[in-house]
C-alpha cells in the first residue's frame, strides 16, 4: 500500500477527470508514486456513471480467476458531473448527470420531499463497487470521488455487505452533497460501520456541498476544509480553495486533523503488518534486518502521526501570537495618534514624556509584548523542528539500512 498525503490524494482523485484508457499506468507526484494500472472503465450511457477500476497489477484482457486472485489492491475512481457548460459537446452526459441525478438528488436532500428515490447512477455505482469486490476477492479497495462522484460513492459504500466491509481500506470523498438521507436503515448501519474509513472532505465555500449541518448525520467523518475564497464558483468546487501545510496535509479544523492523523497512522501500520507477513512467508521467520526495518518504520509512522495530531494546535497558536503582535503594533500606533490629537500644542518628545508618565511607553505597549509573543513562536518552531529532525533521522537510518542490505531493499521493492 502506497502512503499518500492529502495533496497527493487530491491529485489522485482528480485523475477521474482524465481520459484514461485500459492499460494506462496511473501515477502521481510527478511519476514518483505508482498507483496501478487501469483494468476496467465503467461508462454507462444509461445511467451516466463514469468510473475507473485501477489494480496494482495489469491482468490483460479476459484475466482468469487465478490472475484476479493475485490482485491485492484496487482503487476505484468515481467521476463527478460533466460540467453543464459542456452540454453541446457531451449532451447525453450532461443530461444524465444533471437532470437525472444531480437535480433530483439535490431536491430530496434539501427539501426531504418526494420520498426516498434513488437515482439510476447511484444504483449503478453501487453495483460497480460490489462487482469489483467480487472480481478481486483478495484485494483491499480504496475509493476516491469528487462532486456527484462523492455522492455516488457514499451510496455505493453504504450498500456493500457486512462480509466485504473489512476489505475497504479507505475512502476519500470530496465536495459532494450529503447523501445520508437517501440511504435505507440497513445502508445507514453500514455507513456507520465504515465511518472510521470514510473521509468526507467539504469546503463550505463550495455551493455544491449541500445537506450538511451541525445536527445532521452524514456518511463518513466530515473533514471541514479550512479553505480560502478564490472568488470563482467553478475553481472553488475543483479544490481551488484547499490549502496545505509543508507536509502536504490539508488545512482543516482540530477534529479533522485528529481524524486524518489517526487514518494516516493506521494505514501505515496496516501496511507494515502486510509487509511483515510477506517477510515471514519468504523466510519462515523475520531476520534481524527485517525486524530492525519494521521497528524503525513503525517508529516513523507513530512519530509522523503524533506531529500531525498536534499540528493544528501549533498552527492556531502561531496565528494567535502573530495576531497579538499585530495588535501591539496597532495599539501603539493608535496611542500615538490619540496623543497627537489631544496634545496639539506639545512637541513629539513632550507627548512621549506625557504618555510615559502614565505608564504608556512603546516598550510596555509594543516592544515587550511583541518580544514575549515572538519567544513563544520560537518555542513552537523549535518543537516542530525537533519533530522534523527526528522524522528525518529515522528516514535516514532506514535509507542507510536499505543501502547496506540490498536483499532487503529488493524484498520491499517487490512487495
Amino acid at each position: 500500500m502506497i502512503n499518500l498525503n492529502d495533496k497527493e490524494r487530491v491529485e489522485l482523485a482528480n485523475k477521474e477527470y482524465d481520459n484514461l484508457k485500459v492499460g494506462d499506468a496511473v501515477t502521481i507526484a510527478n511519476g514518483k508514486k505508482r498507483i496501478g494500472v487501469v483494468s476496467e472503465i465503467k461508462n454507462n450511457p444509461n445511467t451516466g456513471e463514469q468510473s475507473y477500476i485501477i489494480t496494482d497489477k495489469y491482468l490483460g484482457q479476459s484475466p482468469s480467476g487465478n490472475d484476479r486472485n493475485k490482485v491485492t489492491e484496487v482503487t476505484v475512481l468515481y467521476r463527478g458531473s460533466t460540467g453543464i457548460d459542456q452540454w453541446k459537446k457531451e449532451p447525453l452526459d450532461v443530461w444524465k448527470d444533471w437532470l437525472e441525478n444531480d437535480i433530483p438528488s439535490a431536491t430530496q436532500i434539501l427539501t426531504h420531499t418526494g420520498g426516498r428515490v434513488v437515482t439510476p447512477q447511484l444504483k449503478s455505482a453501487a453495483n460497480t463497487l460490489k462487482n469489483s469486490l467480487k472480481m478481486y476477492p483478495n484485494a483491499k479497495h480504496y475509493v476516491y470521488a469528487h462532486s456527484l462522484g462523492s455522492m455516488t460513492a457514499q451510496y455505493a459504500l453504504s450498500d456493500i455487505n457486512e462480509k466485504d466491509a473489512s476489505r475497504i481500506g479507505g475512502a476519500y470523498l470530496y465536495e459532494g452533497p450529503n447523501a445520508y438521507s437517501l440511504l435505507t436503515p440497513e445502508q445507514k448501519k453500514m455507513a456507520e460501520a465504515l465511518r472510521g474509513k470514510i473521509y468526507n472532505y467539504v469546503d463550505f465555500k463550495d455551493p455544491v456541498t449541500i445537506g450538511y449541518g451541525a445536527y445532521k448525520e452524514n456518511v463518513g467523518q466530515l473533514i471541514a476544509v479550512d479553505s480560502k475564497d478564490v472568488n470563482d464558483m467553478g475553481k472553488q468546487h475543483m479544490w481551488g480553495g484547499y490549502q496545505y501545510d509543508k507536509d502536504g496535509n490539508v488545512l482543516t479544523d482540530a477534529k479533522g486533523y485528529a481524524a486524518l492523523a489517526k487514518s494516516t497512522t493506521r494505514e501505515k501500520l496496516n501496511g507494515l503488518e502486510e509487509l511483515k507477513k510477506i517477510f515471514a512467508k519468504s523466510g519462515g521467520h523475520l531476520s534481524g534486518s527485517e525486524k530492525i526495518f519494521l521497528d524503525a518504520a513503525e517508529a516513523l509512522a507513530l512519530t509522523q502521526g503524533m506531529k500531525m495530531t498536534i499540528q493544528y494546535d501549533m498552527n492556531e497558536l502561531q496565528k494567535t501570537y502573530k495576531k497579538a503582535m499585530d495588535n501591539a503594533d496597532d495599539l501603539w500606533r493608535d496611542t500615538l495618534k490619540d496623543a497627537r490629537t489631544l496634545g496639539t500644542s506639545l512637541s513629539e518628545s513632550e507627548r512621549l514624556d506625557a504618555l510615559a508618565s502614565g505608564g504608556a511607553t512603546e516598550a510596555s505597549i509594543r516592544t515587550k509584548p511583541k518580544a514575549k509573543y515572538q519567544k513563544k513562536i520560537t518555542k513552537l518552531t523549535a518543537i516542530e523542528k525537533e519533530y522534523d529532525e527526528l522524522i528525518n533521522n529515522i528516514k535516514n537510518a532506514i535509507a542507510e539500512q536499505l543501502q547496506k542490505d540490498q536483499e532487503l531493499a529488493q524484498q520491499i521493492g517487490s512487495a
